[in-house]
């Protein structure tokens, strides 16, 4: 669906099938995982919006989003968040590498799957260097991937980060789908907690990562109030003609 200047898909089964019909075709591509934060980030960025509609596919995770989605269109919509589809894409044999975040978190990943009874071996760790999202050495990273033929990449650098940094790199790729999925690994681990409270589809994970990190999350959050509702009243106009 093309909504608030992106296109977002609200039904579960297209995502999926989107993105596996990607991997079978051995084509490369990324995919945004959509929140309220990255929503807010492409009404005050053009360049950025233009790199999120870049993307084959796009999850909506926010439940915030789906809400106003379906007030203005109604039907079934749905959202699929970042640790959904790290926990189904992690469950498959298919080669996958993990960019980004650290050891630490990618180690409780491998003890999980563990835990669950899947062997880990489909699964690498590439760690980055701590630079600028301009500074990277995108072709020296995509031939240790094109070296190794990974059929998914995990970009785990929060936004707006991840996602520049994956329209930087799919030009050099021969083949993968990448998912900026954030700090996805460290909430399906339980490094960071889900909150266990919900009003209907509202799950509040805002309030939850507003105590884990308040400094960010409040200059984030202010964005995103000063930013939804003006998106929110431009898509009404554009659906009343």
């Amino acid at each position: 669906m093309n909504i608030f200047n992106i296109h977002l898909e609200f039904n579960r089964e297209e995502l999926f099938s989107a993105i596996e019909r990607r991997i079978s075709e051995c084509k490369a591509g990324y995919v945004c995982v959509c929140d309220s934060s990255v929503l807010s980030r492409t009404y005050n960025e053009p360049e950025y919006r233009e790199i999120i509609n870049g993307a084959f596919v796009n999850s909506c995770d926010g439940s915030s989003i789906c809400t106003m989605a379906t007030k203005l269109y109604g039907g079934k919509l749905e959202s699929v968040n970042g640790p959904e589809i790290f926990a189904r894409y992690t469950h498959k044999s298919y080669r996958q590498v993990i960019l980004g975040n650290t050891e630490a978190i990618v180690q409780m990943v491998r003890n999980k799957l563990h835990e669950e009874g899947v062997d880990d071996s489909h699964i690498v760790h590439m760690q980055l260097p701590f630079c600028r999202v301009e500074e990277f050495d995108y072709k020296g990273i995509a031939e240790e991937i094109n070296r190794q033929g990974y059929d998914i990449i995990w970009v785990s650098l929060g936004n707006p980060k991840q996602e520049i940094f994956m329209s930087k790199l799919q030009p050099y790729l021969n083949k993968g789908v990448m998912f900026g999925i954030g700090a996805a690994l460290n909430f399906w681990v339980g490094d960071l907690a889900l909150p266990k409270f919900h009003i209907g589809p509202m799950r509040f994970i805002w309030f939850t990562r507003l105590f884990q990190d308040p400094v960010r999350q409040i200059k984030m959050n202010w964005i995103v109030l000063k930013a939804l509702p003006k998106l929110y009243m431009e898509e009404k106009k554009r659906v009343q003609g």
